[in-house]
């Protein structure tokens, strides 16, 4: 019998650690818990979380398979993940990535570069970023602007709870559109091939001899989702992050060469990526818990991240942290588009602390970080209001 718990999850925080530090707590005494706010057991301590995350036998992502996500790469395991992961490769690898610079990094000086005196960061800046430079990766001269915003958060919301009629249709007509308009550009694409990443993927995908316009719409629509929703809180955390830390921020803004610690203890201490969901397929046991096949378990990535066996004095936000985090997963499913994020990340990071060098946060509007399943699970805030003079 699993133990029940108080869910942590319903909280609102000024402090994005708060979840990961309540989650650790939980943990100290029962590694595995149900959480009822959540409809699954949590699995807490690192080791655990790590193992079910490497351990796709067991713990499958199969489950996507039964709402709009059926036929994307996360709801794959075995030979045919494997297939669609080397397709991937081919343009998510570290070197690709590192060729996507010059798109990325003038986006990133057009969007966060020049600041008006108080905003909110996320409404107005982040929001809108992660599709600008997808759709500049991809070549398309004209993004879909607020109407291409409004399908991807429609279909987020429809996702995360697919048997909502409420959000069934519009979710399902946001889907149908943006399928259209995405169609429409592979076709173009495949027609006349360019020197952009949908030319890449359209050509991965000739090469393998699996490509339609329908395959590889899906492959680019579930590129643009899943990364839509992550990079919007990987920022917004590791803003605030540092702007919770001036000392910590004034050694960024003093060597830029920082950032990517900073991104990597953002990814720890603000869990952007809360936590991710698994079908059990086989009986099993976690920590000696008993665990029955065909059931779901959470596998607490922000409570893992506070486990002081792995992370010494883990509240502390250092720059010099050991130890890898599991922020973007672990094993088969590690996310592929990981050095796109960073790059997404540092480039809007070095724009912002060189364009506002005095950014802070505005003390009339304070912070409110929770757990929302927006489309995949994940940790943030919802406004991030900052003040630049």
């Amino acid at each position: 019998m699993i133990a029940m718990t108080e869910s942590a999850f319903g909280v609102r925080s000024a402090s994005p650690a708060t979840l990961g530090r309540s989650l650790a707590a939980i943990g100290r005494d029962r590694p595995v818990v149900f959480d009822e706010l959540m409809g699954a057991p949590l699995v807490l301590r690192h080791r655990d979380v790590s193992a079910a995350l490497r351990d796709t036998a067991t713990f499958s992502t199969r489950f996507y398979g039964m709402g709009p996500m059926s036929s994307a790469m996360i709801a794959l395991d075995g030979p045919e993940h494997a297939r669609r992961r080397r397709i991937h490769n081919r343009f998510f690898s570290p070197g690709a990535t590192a060729q996507y610079a010059r798109i990325v990094e003038p986006i990133a000086q057009q969007t966060f570069g020049s600041l008006p005196a108080a905003l909110d960061l996320v409404g107005e800046r982040i929001a809108a970023y992660p599709m600008r430079v997808f759709m500049g990766l991809l070549g398309v001269p004209d993004d879909p602007g607020e109407q291409g915003l409004t399908w991807v958060r429609t279909i987020m919301a429809w996702l995360a709870t697919p048997m909502d009629p409420s959000l069934a249709g519009p979710g399902e007509a946001a889907l149908a559109q943006l399928q259209a308009y995405t169609t429409a550009l592979v076709e173009a694409e495949r027609a006349r091939p360019g020197d952009n990443l949908l030319g890449q993927i359209v050509q991965a995908h000739v090469d393998e001899g699996g490509y339609t316009p329908e395959a590889v719409t899906v492959a680019v629509i579930s590129l643009l989702l899943g990364g839509f929703e992550t990079t919007v809180q990987l920022l917004t955390g590791t803003i605030a992050a540092l702007l919770l830390h001036p000392g910590v921020l004034r050694e960024v803004q003093a060597d830029s060469a920082l950032l990517d610690a900073a991104l990597d203890e953002s990814l720890r201490w603000a869990a952007p990526t809360a936590g991710l969901y698994r079908l059990v397929l086989r009986d099993t046991e976690i920590a000696g818990t008993p665990v029955a096949a065909g059931g779901m378990v959470y596998l607490a990535i922000a409570g893992a991240h506070f486990d002081e066996s792995v992370y010494p004095d883990p509240h502390e936000f250092r720059l010099d942290r050991p130890g890898p985090h599991l922020g973007f997963g672990a094993g088969p499913h590690y996310c592929i588009g990981a050095p796109l994020a960073r790059l997404e990340a540092r480039a809007a990071l070095s724009a912002l602390f060189t364009g506002a060098p005095r950014l802070r946060l505005d003390p009339s509007a304070p912070l409110g970080f929770h757990y929302s399943a927006r489309g995949f699970p994940q940790h943030g805030a919802d406004s991030l209001r900052v003040l630049t003079n």
